[in-house]
């Protein structure tokens, strides 16, 4: 006689005793098979990342940011009495994510979400701990595939949400044809950090003042006519950092960053850590400077005081991984 496996919400009751709701407000794994889809995205950092969470005695973790379920296949595999919870906000990363998890029989529940929403998440589906957190803030190379404009070597609409709806309510086309030189100066710079902020501000104005920006196609050709020569020919594409900016400003990066941090912390059990990867500066500032408030008022413990970086051997089979930097945080309750 055939036994269907297990689901999340049943493996957890055993463990704890706790009944968890029914009907329709409670979700359990259900794959939705995207068919053979092609994996495009090399998580980073794997083994760094379950060396830092250190799994043993870990009941619940959550993978806040799916990707294609590589740093979640890895955590699962690592210890088997672990449960996943694992959120993306790009319905193609969840559907791929579930067919890779499928295999564990019931031991991750994967949601379409931003990692913004973890509370809303937890409450609708009555998780009430977790004692890790992985956060990889990278957006994966699938999506580069989602036609949202997120790559400025594809001519694609400007929108560059990660989900269906971008979190801060603005789309990038939105963004370059309305916000006025000053603020698109002011955010090419503060969250791209690009020397050219006010060339290239003063571009985009002159440009649709003739005809809307709609094209990642014309936002480079205004790029590159907005720079000198040398940037424009440099070792690093003139439209890197501008895209970076609004790709940013578009999905509210560092408030979601904030935010999703803070709920995970709610939900923390004493011990249990956060393992955060960062990929350019804006961001890892930000994630430094939480983790610091919280040592500062005795809340946590840096596991390590500086980030660690991949090992070179790494970095040469998969260059992405260079600019990667994790930082983890353990909780203390002495209060």
């Amino acid at each position: 006689m055939q036994h269907s496996a297990p689901n999340f919400q049943d493996i957890l009751d055993e463990k704890s005793g706790k009944t968890w709701p029914s009907g329709p407000e409670r979700t359990t794994f259900s794959p939705k098979c995207p068919g053979n889809s092609p994996l495009l995205h090399t998580s980073v950092m794997v083994k760094e990342v379950i060396d830092a969470l250190s799994l043993h005695n870990a009941e619940v973790v959550l993978d806040a940011t799916a990707g294609e379920g590589g740093h979640s296949e890895a955590i699962l595999k690592a210890e088997k009495d672990v449960c996943l919870v694992t959120l993306d906000a790009d319905l193609r990363s969840v559907e791929i994510t579930r067919e890779r998890l499928e295999k564990f029989d019931g031991r991750a529940q994967v949601f379409e979400s931003n990692f913004g929403d973890i509370e809303k998440v937890f409450n609708k589906n009555g998780i009430e701990k977790i004692d890790r957190a992985l956060f990889d803030l990278g957006w994966n190379a699938g999506q580069l595939e989602s036609g949202k404009g997120l790559s400025f070597l594809r001519d694609e609409p400007l929108n560059m949400s990660y989900g269906k709806k971008p979190a801060s309510g603005f789309t990038a086309s939105e963004i370059v044809n309305s916000w006025d030189e000053k603020t698109l100066a002011d955010v090419f710079y503060g969250y791209g950090e690009e020397r050219y902020s006010r060339r290239i501000a003063k571009a985009i104005v002159d440009y649709r003042e003739v005809r809307p920006i709609e094209t990642t196609t014309q936002l480079v050709d205004i790029i590159r006519g907005a720079v000198p020569a040398v940037y424009r020919n440099g070792r690093i594409h003139c439209a890197t950092r501008t895209f970076q900016a609004l790709r940013i400003a578009v999905n509210d990066e560092l408030g979601v960053i904030g935010r999703g941090l803070a709920s995970a912390w709610k939900y923390l059990s004493c011990g249990g850590r956060i393992a955060v990867i960062t990929f350019h500066s804006i961001e890892d500032r930000a994630v430094k400077r939480i983790f610091a408030a919280l040592v500062k008022d005795d809340d946590g413990v840096l596991v390590v005081k500086k980030p660690l970086v991949p090992s070179r051997e790494e970095v040469l089979i998969n260059p992405r991984a260079r600019s990667a930097k994790l930082r983890i945080i353990e909780k203390v309750c002495n209060k």
